[in-house]
């Protein structure tokens, strides 16, 4: 036994030697960096890469570069089958107008900015066209774009391009199940104002600081069922308070004995004071609808135009 264990060492770095191991260490070294520099020279082909669905570049988001209000005219579009002005800045006039006023500032070929929920795009400003939800005008008050000319959905579009990146879209969860809440003073103090001849209904809760003073204000579009005929409505309004006179509330719209109710869609400072104007949208009961801007003046405000589509 004590033979046989002395025979190991010696077997073992005569292996070692054969293999260039630990009995020479500079051989080794150069080994390793002859194994290295053929690494380095091995290319690794993806034989399966199809460049022309290769997702390496980066998406290259929307030029959305050049003038805003004041210096520049803008108008706001919903969308129906054409392009509807519902609200515009004249930067001639340095006004703020509505409507049909506000062709004029878009001219054919002009850059316009869509968007929907998921879909943002450019595309070139047409001729003028009815909307489909103003059948047999004689003289067509919006105006047509190849992409909804082919069949493309959008919420709104806007002029200027460069006007794109200022829209404040509400969050769809403030008119949701679970966005329409108020606390039980806000109840109270609403009903105060408006005081309901039933169960006061909260339509949207949304925030925003509309007049850039960094303070939040805050909008609630509201409803009540007409206890003597549940098809109307005996009110429905959209109440806001502004963030530095908390417990204040005053009516940016309200109508009585009547089928629509409103949802704020977004806030636009179309001319460029850091006022921003708001965008409201009514549903009737009937299906029917319509859109309108209106602008804060002190505590109240004044719509551009009259409500699209003729509601």
């Amino acid at each position: 036994m004590i033979a046989r264990q002395a025979v190991y060492p010696l077997t073992l770095a005569l292996v070692l030697a054969a293999c260039g191991g630990a009995s020479d260490p500079a051989k080794g070294a150069k080994a390793d960096a002859k194994d290295a520099k053929a690494d380095a020279k091995t290319e690794v082909i993806d034989t399966k890469r199809n460049d022309a669905t290769s997702l390496d570049k980066a998406v290259t988001a929307l030029d959305l570069s050049g003038p805003v209000p004041p210096e520049a005219s803008t108008v706001f579009f919903t969308v129906d089958g054409a392009l509807i002005p519902i609200g515009c800045y004249d930067s001639a006039k340095k006004k703020l107008e509505g409507g049909k006023d506000c062709l004029a500032l878009v001219k054919a070929g002009d850059d316009v900015y869509l968007r929907s929920n998921s879909v943002e795009k450019l595309d070139k400003a047409g001729a003028p066209k009815s909307a489909m939800c103003q059948p047999g005008e004689d003289k067509p008050t919006s105006i047509g774009i190849p992409s909804v000319d082919s069949g493309e959905t959008f919420d709104y579009a806007v002029f200027p391009k460069s006007m794109g990146k200022l829209i404040n879209r509400a969050d769809p969860e403030t008119y949701s199940e679970k966005g329409r809440v108020a606390s039980e003073d806000e109840k109270k103090a609403l009903s105060e104002l408006i005081k309901p001849d039933a169960e006061l209904q909260i339509n949207q809760s949304v925030t925003f600081d509309l007049d850039g003073d960094g303070q939040v204000d805050k909008l609630f579009s509201v409803y009540v069922v007409n206890p003597k005929d549940s098809e109307k409505l005996s009110y429905s309004g959209v109440l806001m308070q502004r963030g530095n006179a908390p417990g204040k509330w005053f009516p940016l719209l309200e109508s009585r004995n009547d089928t629509e109710t409103y949802t704020v869609r977004a806030f636009i400072d179309l001319d460029g004071d850091r006022s921003q104007e708001v965008w409201v949208n009514a549903v009737l009961t009937d299906g029917g609808g319509g859109d309108r801007i209106f602008k804060l003046k002190g505590d109240g405000a004044e719509p551009l135009a009259k409500w699209s589509c003729g509601i």
